[in-house]
């Protein structure tokens, strides 16, 4: 389980809860069970962008406002922080993307 779909889940279930809106009623808005929505709130399974844009508009908030939070952005920063990333590791990754799409 990834600490950012917990956080993110979070400031939905948050958002959610303001507006009084049930897990189940998001559920059916989404096309997705209530236990399925229960596990994207939890930060269980990954979040789609589909979703995560169809749950904004659903709570009327942006989808950045979802996402960019320096409490969900600070450990993303703090673990690039600790690696070097050198010119030869972006190369190495275009270049397997690239085998990828023959």
């Amino acid at each position: 389980m990834s600490e950012i779909n917990t956080l993110v889940g979070q400031r939905i279930k948050q958002k959610r809860k303001q507006l009084k809106l049930t897990g189940i009623e998001m559920g059916r808005r989404l096309g997705i069970s209530q236990q399925h929505y229960s596990r994207l709130e939890n930060g269980h399974i990954k979040i789609t962008v589909d979703q995560l844009i169809t749950i904004s508009l659903i709570l009327g908030v942006s989808p950045q406002s979802l996402l960019l939070t320096s409490e969900i952005m600070s450990p993303m920063l703090n673990a690039l922080a600790e690696r070097t990333l050198y010119s030869s590791d972006v190369i190495v990754l275009r270049n397997k993307k690239r085998r990828h799409l023959k």
